[in-house]
C-alpha cells in the first residue's frame, strides 16, 4: 500500500508542473488471502457464503472464487458446539449455499453461532449472535416543494422504530423497481435511531436523515424523486456492534475517493474471522440477522 507521504508528494508536483506522464504507483501486495463474505438472515430461506482471494488494490477485475474448501455453522452454547449443524455446499465460483427444509431457520435472535471453515491444512472461525431488527411501523410518500439540493417531487420516509435497549444497531437496505440502491451516499446505517453512539437515544423512532436516506440519489449525490408506478422497498437488517463498526469503517473508505488532502489512508475494515492456529483476522465477515421488509408502490 502506497505512503501516504508519497501520495501527497506527487500530487503536489503534479499540480505545480502540470505532469501528465503515466505514473505507476506500487501497492506492496504480497499475495492472496481468504476473503469471506457471510451476511447470513434467520429466514427460511437458502442462505450464501461467498469465498474469495484478495487481489492487488490496482488488480482491476472481479477477484477468483474458492472452490475447495468446507464451510459449516454450528449453534454453540456456554462457548460448545452443539449437534445443531448447518453445511454450506460449493455451487459455483466460490458461493457456498445452506438450503433449509421448509421452515428451518438458523436460529432465532439471540442464538450464538459459530462459523467454520477448512481450506486444506488452514481453520478459520468466527462467532456471532443472531442481531434482532427495528420496528418498521410504515413506508410513505410525500411531495416535498423545491429547495436547495431537493427537486420537486415525490420522495420516500421509512417510518420505524429503534428496539428497547442501548446498543442496536441496523442497516437499512433500498431498492426501486427491484434495484437495490448502491451508491456510496446511499449507504444507510443506523445505531440507536441515530448515526453513531453516545447520543443516549433509545426505544425511538429513526430520525429524519435516515428515515429520508432510502431514496435514490444522482450522480452529484442528490435525492432523485420517485415517479408514479414505481415500486421501493426498504428492509433492514439488524447488526452485531461489531458488524456495525466493520460497516461504518467500510463506509468512511468508499466515501474516501476525492484524493483530497485531508483523506484517510486506504485501509481494510476489522473483521471478526480469524485463522485457529495464528489467530490473525482475516478479510471479512460473519453477521446473522433477523431482517423487517416492506415494500409499496408509489401512487
Amino acid at each position: 500500500m502506497t505512503n501516504s507521504r508519497t501520495l501527497l508528494a506527487i500530487c503536489l508536483f503534479g499540480a505545480l508542473l502540470s505532469c501528465t506522464d503515466e505514473i505507476t504507483l506500487e501497492s506492496r501486495f504480497e499475495g492472496s488471502e481468504l476473503a469471506v463474505e457471510a451476511w447470513l438472515t434467520n429466514e427460511s430461506e437458502p442462505q450464501t457464503i461467498i469465498l474469495t482471494e484478495s487481489q492487488d488494490y490496482y488488480d482491476n477485475r472481479l477477484p477468483d472464487g474458492v472452490t475447495d474448501a468446507q464451510v459449516v455453522i454450528s449453534e454453540v452454547i456456554d462457548s460448545v458446539p452443539t449437534g445443531n449443524l448447518y453445511v454450506f455446499e460449493h455451487q459455483d465460483s466460490g458461493r457456498y449455499v445452506w438450503t433449509p427444509e421448509e421452515g428451518q431457520t438458523l436460529g432465532n435472535v439471540g442464538t450464538t453461532l459459530g462459523l467454520g471453515i477448512q481450506r486444506g491444512e488452514q481453520q478459520y472461525a468466527a462467532l456471532t449472535n443472531i442481531n434482532r431488527t427495528a420496528i418498521i411501523d410504515s413506508l410513505s410518500f410525500q411531495v416535498e416543494e423545491e429547495s436547495l439540493g431537493l427537486d420537486e417531487g415525490i420522495y420516500a420516509q421509512i417510518y420505524a422504530r429503534d428496539q428497547v435497549g442501548i446498543g442496536d444497531a441496523y442497516f437499512i437496505r433500498s431498492t426501486i423497481n427491484d434495484t437495490l440502491l448502491l451508491r456510496a451516499g446511499e449507504l444507510n446505517l443506523a445505531y440507536d435511531a441515530t448515526f453513531s453512539p453516545g447520543t443516549n437515544t433509545d426505544g425511538v423512532a429513526f430520525i429524519f436523515p435516515i428515515r429520508f436516506r432510502i431514496n435514490k440519489t444522482d450522480d452529484d449525490g442528490g435525492p432523485v424523486a420517485l415517479q408514479p408506478g414505481e415500486k421501493v422497498a426498504v428492509e433492514i437488517v439488524g447488526l452485531s456492534q461489531a458488524a456495525y463498526l466493520y460497516l461504518r469503517i467500510v463506509t468512511e473508505q468508499i466515501n474516501n475517493g476525492q484524493s483530497g488532502l485531508f483523506d484517510l489512508p486506504v485501509a481494510n475494515s476489522p473483521g471478526n474471522i480469524f485463522d485457529v492456529d495464528t489467530q490473525e483476522s482475516v478479510l471479512g465477515f460473519f453477521n446473522v440477522a433477523e431482517v423487517a421488509r416492506i415494500e409499496r408502490i408509489v401512487e
